[in-house]
């Protein structure tokens, strides 16, 4: 009779044993199993630079904007995680588990049987506990964590405004780039820019675009801290018209317009020269013209006389004194390229001849 029960012992330790290593063989909880005194805290978060081990190794996002992996992020306050990331549970009894429950925020308990995603953005907390067969159940975890399923935004401007001109974007070796990327939830990793379509430069601050001939491809990505990527940037500029506008694209092709523009100082009529110097009469005009082949005319300025400071070109110009009188005149293109300073230096002459009689005798 002692020996029976003595077979019966080991074979029932033995089937506890097989059984418990049966339930113990899946992979681990988000976070660990913690004493019942432990529960009073509001979420179970895992211990930092402890990411749950559903967080796959860090790959570059699609052009969709959605990240192609699973990717996790801390900010040493909170757990941040893309769409793709999938949360498992396991658990583990000293007999026989019965089920394993969980529920998403205030939403419905389901039971547990494959791995899930948050595909909502935002904060949301995983409730789960587990009962084995006798009834006893576990106190209900919780897990705080925070979907980030959108990318950054992203914005180009400039220190001198870009200029669309006849549906051709100009700009010139003066021109600082700056871009500017927000991400409200896990925040910006990594801002890049490219100026010939295909080699990316990681971003440090304002840059300039030197002179080039043809056109030049710019484009920008920046990707958050769960591999969000977003390569659709905003351009903002401005028209013909003057007016501000954004453009959104992925690629946008600029023109460099390096040549400064041309001025011209023309008399009507035409002046009369003695001894290379010019001599005019009150009555003249003068105007003052501007070319450029690119970008175009933005403004030309002039000053006369050597006074004050340069004003913008509105109409011909006049002298009605006698005396030396100078013209001054410079121009800017859309992309402030400025051309040399043109002078015309002119004598008017207003006082009327004077004429003396004489009398001739013999």
């Amino acid at each position: 009779m002692l020996k029976r029960l003595m077979v019966i012992t080991l074979c029932l330790s033995i089937a506890i044993l097989f059984s418990s290593q049966i339930f113990s063989q899946d992979q681990p909880t988000i976070s660990d199993d913690k004493k019942a005194e432990d529960k009073a805290k509001p979420a179970d978060q895992p211990k930092k630079d402890e990411p749950p081990k559903e967080a796959a190794t860090e790959k570059p996002a699609d052009k969709s904007g959605v990240a192609m992996e699973a990717k996790m992020y801390t900010d040493g306050i909170n757990w941040y995680a893309n769409s793709q990331v999938q949360f498992k549970l396991t658990t583990r009894d000293n007999l026989f588990v019965d089920k394993l429950e969980y529920r998403i925020d205030n939403g419905e308990v389901k039971k547990y049987d494959a791995p899930f995603t948050i595909p909502q953005e935002g904060i949301h907390f995983i409730s789960y506990s587990a009962t084995d067969r006798f009834g006893n159940k576990e106190l209900e975890k919780m897990y705080k964590i925070i979907i980030d399923a959108t990318p950054p935004t992203l914005l180009v401007t400039s220190n001198i405004p870009v200029q669309k001109v006849d549906g051709k974007t100009y700009i010139s070796k003066d021109f600082k780039l700056s871009i500017m990327a927000t991400d409200v939830l896990s925040g910006v990793k990594k801002i890049e820019y490219s100026t010939n379509g295909v080699d990316y430069i990681e971003y440090a601050g304002p840059f300039s675009i030197p002179p080039k001939d043809g056109g030049i491809e710019l484009k920008a990505r920046a990707i958050d801290n769960v591999n969000n990527m977003n390569d659709k940037f905003v351009l903002r500029l401005t028209d013909e018209t003057g007016k501000a506008i954004d453009m959104t694209e992925t690629t946008i092709k600029m023109m460099a317009d390096n040549t400064p523009p041309t001025v011209e100082i023309k008399a009507t009529p035409e002046l009369i020269k003695i001894e290379n110097k010019n001599f005019a009469a009150p009555q003249y005009k003068y105007a003052v013209t501007a070319t450029d082949t690119e970008s175009g005319i933005a403004a030309i300025m002039v000053r006369i006389d050597g006074k004050g400071d340069f004003v913008p070109y509105t109409k011909e110009i006049m002298f009605t004194t006698n005396g030396e009188h100078t013209i001054e005149a410079k121009a800017y293109d859309k992309v402030n390229n400025v051309s040399n300073l043109v002078i015309l230096s002119v004598f008017v002459d207003t006082v009327p001849p004077e004429t003396i009689l004489e009398t001739i005798s013999k």
